[in-house]
């Protein structure tokens, strides 16, 4: 690639660009990939995947990348992370001698990054990075989808088997703990998110964050 184009690329306003090798190395970062993926603070050059997010997250990933390496076709990879509905184009970049093979990860966060009619290949995350909302626990975070999604209470209590106003006591509990009281906030914050029901059954992962491992939650069967 050109140094001109190369230049446009990592410098598009909210597109994050990661080069990775075969062994999950993090060659190249740039100012936007380091916000959506680790955090302002931290540099993920010179770290192996598996180091910054855990043996976890890289047993996903790395066989995409791996795939892409080996195939020469790009993948389209769909995931939550920090709290905001992400997509990442994955493409092989070009063989060099004695260089290891690497991929370009092309990155944006709420929006399609596929024009309608292009086809690739489509990989579901089965992890999820919640950001903000993981203050949320497994139980809240499914009235808060549903009263995202414009379900009432009623209706919610009824769809998860509870009374209404263990539902009640959920959403109040939500409104504290993201500071918001209005269902257009939830609303605009599940859309940003792109949750549906199943990401509340998913592993959560929060590394990036330097955090510890998020607690259990005991509280499925409320």
């Amino acid at each position: 690639m050109t140094n001109e184009f190369w230049t446009l690329l990592k410098s598009q306003p909210g597109v994050g660009i990661l080069i990775i090798d075969e062994d999950g190395l993090v060659l190249y970062c740039n100012k936007q990939a380091q916000k959506i993926y680790y955090g302002d603070n931290f540099n993920p050059v010179g770290k192996t995947i598996e180091d910054i997010e855990g043996p976890d997250f890289a047993a996903e990933r790395m066989p995409v990348i791996r795939q892409v390496i080996a195939t020469g076709q790009p993948v389209m990879l769909r995931h939550v992370r920090g709290g905001k509905w992400t997509e990442a184009m994955i493409w092989p970049m070009e063989p060099v001698p004695e260089r290891k093979p690497r991929i370009i990860s092309v990155t944006r966060q709420g929006c399609d990054v596929v024009e309608p009619g292009v086809e690739y290949r489509v990989v579901d995350s089965q992890l999820i990075d919640l950001g903000p909302l993981d203050v949320l626990t497994h139980r809240e975070l499914e009235v808060f989808t549903l009263v995202g999604h414009g379900m009432p209470l009623k209706a919610i209590a009824r769809e998860m088997g509870v009374a209404q106003r263990t539902v009640e006591r959920y959403r109040s509990d939500i409104s504290r703990k993201l500071g918001i009281s209005s269902i257009a906030e939830i609303a605009r914050m599940v859309q940003t998110a792109g949750l549906e029901i199943p990401h509340a059954d998913m592993p959560r992962l929060n590394r990036w964050r330097g955090e510890s491992n998020q607690e259990e939650h005991l509280d499925r069967s409320t």
